[in-house]
């Protein structure tokens, strides 16, 4: 092979590798802008998941909240009643026990 034809084959050989450089920069810089991509994708359903998760916790605990105010709120309605039950059964007793006191105290007046 003489000077000018190997001059040749180094050129050419330069050249391909040059463009073979220049693809795998390229093909490495679409990966990079994929993968970003596919990151920025893959953290944004991660925030929602969260996000949907954390909502979700949130309704339970007022749920949970709200049921309890209630079981509260409707003991709190039983004891008034049984109090208010209890204190007007107790008129009677405390109508009869005062007037039977006031006719004592007439009668120990009256003697």
């Amino acid at each position: 092979m003489d000077k000018a034809a190997l001059l040749q084959a180094i050129k050419e050989a330069e050249s391909k590798a040059a463009k073979e450089l220049e693809d795998a920069k390229a093909k490495k810089q679409q990966a990079l802008v994929a993968a970003q991509v596919d990151s920025e994708r893959i953290k944004s359903e991660g925030y929602a998941a969260v996000d949907r998760q954390v909502a979700e916790q949130l309704a339970e605990a007022r749920r949970r909240i709200e049921a309890d105010k209630q079981t509260k709120v409707q003991a709190g309605r039983v004891k008034i009643r049984k109090k208010r039950e209890t204190g007007e059964a107790r008129v009677a007793e405390v109508a009869e026990f005062l007037v039977q006191e006031f006719e004592r105290s007439v009668q120990s007046g009256l003697r």
